[in-house]
């Protein structure tokens, strides 16, 4: 970002401040923030100022005390169980997250993806929690500052800007405190004792200057200790893993897939799996284990998979189920009336958010052991290979005793926002404002993944010899730097595995000791290496081939804004009432910076080949609002409101955008209000996907110029005719290729970002009521029906569609079969993937909402307390993706881990109820989730179709938790609480770890308030 800039536009802000302060200096009119009406506030999705209840778009809102009462210290905990963000990641959800996701909460409305969600703090934009995105990590959001949040559905571009296409979370803080409020927590699993969770945190204002100007500090501090695999059962010794049923018959009514335990991985284990005719035959078998033991197969039921054995259980490969999340939040915020007409506010903020998390160990695919040379093969191994004449042995081994990966991460965020609100022009208007800031906010990122296996490293200290000058046991490239480790007997290695091989390619003097982590010779460091067996490699040797790795990264962002808002009092009114509008200027700025580790730039390591990202971009825009009143205490109408918003956008990547959006309520009579909109939004692309370099990857589809993939497409004679193309150049006959070649089925390729994306656009509509009956005293029914339908959709097609997509469009000459590189032979060697404008995404559904506050004392029965309740509910009636032109819809509605989020249940539910009696209050929450498919819905139709069962359970359970919350106010400044959440132990379904509930089970808190104000 230009530092010059920057100081440029805080000077004009400050100079307009003080102009603006001249302008208006006469003392005699409204605070800022005072209305004519108290009840009317600037409700989330417009800029102009309403009662809450008479915004066009639907807003859920949840308060401080729902906070407090649900026992979350995670504020994507609770906002996770609204209907409309079901699929938003929290801590536990972000341990499954992919690499760098440890820690990182977001939110996704509609499932459709946390970049397509807008949050604001205040009503404006905050800094994204990752390199490359602008999706905030909502860790950094202090808990016990929030006064509410709001939860907009529908596209919000016209008002926000890009990002807002399935709407905007906006996160409104409390900004004028007196006094100290501090809150404690803590709390645990009480049929474990783990998964324990502290919270605390302490408020402390006052005002200043004759109560002209408020100040107040503010920390916050949480812990959550994470649970490991072998914490739960059902993550370890009892795990279920859906596998391909062994018992299944085609011409039967078996089911085709089935849950079973104690399911392995056969290529490899724990002990490590020797083999010595592993490539005579291509038996692909095992015949010792590391320590010498004969190796038991276990029940083979797959090509990879076979129950019990020797073979490394799949449930071991599991590291973390909850991550380790510690947090660290401070904020200062204050404000101060110069005169009655002009008020500077300033926000500070720091947050420090620590994860960390455990994964899979490194593993390894077959290494080629020279038997005559290497000190650490058993005897009986060595006896064996000699009897079969074999020099080379093989070994395959999961490298948990060289330390399992895992990622420790720190974030912190630092964020400024600074600015005026005047009243403007007061002896022509009566209420017009024109509104300031200035924004800057910055994420930087530190990333460790301990135990990153070094493989030139790895090789050289697996290939042990015995040093002629001592007898000990040395690396052979202590003694001679120019000797290569043997090698796997093919090109490529045995990546069809879908593991990792040496180098992913022949160790050649090229590839081998080139890098400035490892020079062979006599000074390397090089320690040798025996995993044959377990507890046998010497720490010396696992810390030569483990590198602690950093890669760091930075987010920056920076907005000026001014907003000028009022209505048309004392100068212009309709007959039902003024025109309220708003009208503005904004500039931002985003820039992102990812440094990887030297060494994994390199492709030295386990992990794959990566790049630096740096990349930028900005945008001017300006934007208007309008909101007009047609009638207002008319026969025909209450009130009747025709609302309007625009907003255009140059962006320095895309160019130009427009949106707009039009919307209104009707309310025939008092108690009955309608409301609708209908908007066009986009949303640019952010940087990861304009400017991710090529990175290296690995894939595994299957080839579709196979001949027995050829009658698979839709129009096999397209694919035949275009494979002829492609095939008969190389001199490969298209009628008897076979291209799925076991030995070269997995190949490399790499996936980057495209500097050519365009803006996705979207369409979006809303239309719903709120009845509040005069005849039934505090009850309120609101019901919204939403639609979204967004064209050119930012998508990195899959591996298997571009191969495919390549051969079945009408001509070879198109985009994806320029990504491919085929060999000599005709098979797959090289593929280039990067995101394009090609999806297509459509959702819909109702929301609904009751809201009933019953006081027994106005039936006349006293001395009963209070109650309230609300029920929030949603029903999704659609959400379909096309990733390509062409495609039929994947109907995702019904199913588990959607494209673009998470689960996609067709109804969900969530009750709270609340009973207030004197200085006690008893909470009651009910949260239910639909059962949902857990495979694509086609693939159970499909067997269906043919009679078959694809698997049972084919649907996870319908989840039903219970939370209950007792609360007792000792004096009316302090109080105290415990609580049980999931008081029924409620666990994830049988084969999942998280779904549809967290590995936590049954929580019970304690905690305290004191408030002196």
């Amino acid at each position: 970002m230009s530092t010059q800039f920057m100081k440029k536009a805080c000077a004009a802000l400050l100079t307009t401040a003080s102009a603006s302060a001249m302008m208006v200096a006469a003392p005699a009119f409204a605070q800022p923030g005072d209305t004519a009406d108290n009840d009317t506030i600037v409700v989330t999705g417009s800029r102009i100022e309403r009662p809450a209840l008479e915004s066009p778009s639907p807003i859920t809102s949840l308060g401080a005390i729902d906070i407090q009462r649900s026992g979350e210290t995670s504020l994507v905990e609770l906002l996770n169980e609204v209907p409309s963000l079901v699929g938003s990641v929290d801590n536990d959800d972000a341990t499954f997250g992919g690499i760098g996701a440890t820690g990182l909460n977001t939110l996704n409305l509609r499932n459709l993806g946390s970049n397509r969600t807008l949050v604001l703090v205040n009503g404006r934009r905050h800094v994204g929690g990752s390199g490359g995105t602008a999706a905030v990590d909502t860790n950094t959001i202090p808990v016990d500052l929030v006064e509410r949040v709001d939860i907009l559905t529908g596209g919000a571009s016209a008002v926000y800007g890009a990002d807002a296409v399935t709407g905007a979370v906006n996160f409104i803080l409390k900004d004028d405190f007196e006094g100290v409020a501090v809150r404690g927590q803590g709390g645990l699993n009480p049929d474990h004792g783990d998964a324990e969770r502290y919270f605390g945190s302490i408020v402390a204002g006052t005002n200043f200057a004759d109560d002209r100007g408020n100040i107040a500090v503010s920390f916050e501090y949480s812990k959550e200790n994470g649970l490991r695999n072998t914490d739960r059962d059902f993550a370890s010794s009892e795990a279920f893993t859906l596998l391909d049923n062994p018992d299944f018959d085609p011409n039967g009514d078996i089911r085709q897939r089935v849950f079973l335990q104690d399911a392995t991985i056969r290529f490899a284990s724990p002990e490590g799996g020797v083999a010595i005719d592993f490539f005579d035959g291509f038996d692909l078998l095992f015949d010792f284990e590391g320590d010498g033991d004969v190796y038991d197969q276990g029940d083979v039921i797959a090509f990879r998979n076979s129950i019990g054995g020797s073979s490394t259980r799949i449930s071991d490969f599991q590291g973390s189920l909850t991550s380790d999340v510690e947090r660290y939040v401070a904020n200062v915020f204050t404000h101060y009336d110069f005169n009655p007409n002009v008020r500077g506010f300033l926000e500070l903020k720091f947050a420090q958010v620590e994860s960390y998390a455990l994964g899979s160990p490194a593993f390894s695919d077959l290494i080629p052991i020279v038997v005559a040379d290497n000190p650490f093969v058993p005897d009986n191994i060595a006896d064996a290979a000699n009897m079969a004449g074999a020099d080379t042995v093989f070994i395959s081994h999961d490298t948990f005793e060289l330390g399992r990966r895992a990622e420790d991460i720190r974030r912190r965020t630092y964020r400024v926002a600074g600015g005026v609100e005047t009243t403007i022009f007061p002896d022509t208007f009566e209420n017009l404002g024109l509104d300031m800031s200035v924004v800057y906010g910055r994420t930087d990122e530190k990333f460790i993944a301990e135990n990153n296996l070094v493989l030139d490293r790895f090789y050289a200290a697996m290939d042990a010899v015995i040093d002629p000058s001592t007898g000990q046991p040395t690396c052979r490239s202590n003694l001679d730097p120019d000797a290569l480790p043997p090698q796997i007997p093919f090109p490529g290695g045995f990546g069809f595995l879908g593991f990792f091989d040496a180098f992913n390619t022949t160790v050649t003097p090229d590839n081998y000791g080139t890098t400035p982590f490892f020079t062979p010779g006599p000074d390397s460091g090089c320690e040798p290496l025996n995993l044959f067996g377990l507890g046998n490699a010497s720490q010396a040797a696992i810390d030569f081939v483990n590198d602690d790795s950093l890669r760091e990264a930075t987010v920056e962002q920076f907005v000026v804004s001014a907003v000028l808002s009022g209505d048309t009092s004392g100068v212009m009114e309709m007959p039902a009432g003024p025109i309220g509008f708003a009208f503005g200027l904004e500039y931002r700025e985003e820039n992102s910076e990812d440094f990887p580790p030297l060494i994994d730039t390199q492709g030295f390591t386990f992990g794959n080949e990566i790049f630096p990202t740096v990349g930028e971009f900005d945008v001017f825009e300006g934007f208007g609002e309008i909101s007009v009143p047609i009638l207002q205490d008319h026969v025909l109408a209450k009130d009747l409101t025709i609302d309007a918003a625009f907003r255009l956008s140059e962006y320095s990547t895309i160019g130009s955008t427009t949106t707009w959006r039009v919307g209104g309520h009707w309310s025939p009579f008092e108690d009955l209000r309608f409301r609708g909109t209908y908007s066009v939004a986009v949303r640019a692309p952010n940087i990861a996907e304009l400017f991710n370099p090529q990175n290296q990857s690995f894939f595994l589809p299957d080839d579709p110029c196979d001949v027995d993939n050829i009658p698979l497409a839709a129009n096999p004679g397209l694919r035949a005719m275009n494979c002829a193309a492609i095939l008969t150049p190389l001199g490969v006959d298209p009628t008897t290729f076979e291209g799925d070649d076991i030995l070269n089925a997995t190949f490399g390729g790499v996936i980057g970002g495209n500097p050519d994306l365009r803006e996705e656009k979207a369409t979006t509509w809303t239309a719903g009521f709120v009845y509040q009956p005069s005849w039934f005293e505090g009850l309120t029914f609101i019901a919204d029906y939403w639609r979204i339908n967004m064209e050119d959709g930012i998508i990195a097609p899959a591996s298997q569609d571009i191969v495919d997509q390549c051969v079945d469009l009408p001509s070879i000459d198109n985009d994806f079969c320029g990504l491919i590189t085929r060999r000599a032979d005709g098979g797959l060697s090289f593929l280039e993937v990067l995101p394009i404008n090609v999806a297509f995404f459509e959702t819909s559904g109702v929301d609904y909402e009751v809201n009933y506050l019953f006081d027994p004392a106005d039936i006349g029965m006293n001395n009963m307390g209070q109650f309230n309740l609300r029920y929030v509910g949603s029903y999704l009636e659609r959400l379909d993706v096309v990733s390509l032109p062409g495609q039929a819809a994947d109907e995702e509605r019904d199913e588990t881990a959607t494209l673009l989020g998470d689960d996609a249940p067709v109804h969900v539910g969530a009750l709270d109820l609340t009973w207030l009696y004197n200085n006690l209050s008893v909470n009651y929450r009910w949260r239910f989730r639909d059962r949902i498919f857990r495979d694509e819905i086609d693939e159970f139709d499909a067997a269906a179709d043919q009679g078959l069962v694809l698997f049972e359970p084919g649907r996870t359970s319908a989840v039903s938790t219970h939370d209950v919350q007792v609360r007792y106010d000792i004096r009316d400044n302090a109080g105290i609480y415990v609580g049980v959440n999931n008081l029924t132990n409620q666990l994830p379904d049988i084969g999942s770890l998280g779904t549809p509930v967290n590995a936590v089970g049954r929580f019970v808190y304690a905690g305290f308030t004191f408030d002196l104000n």
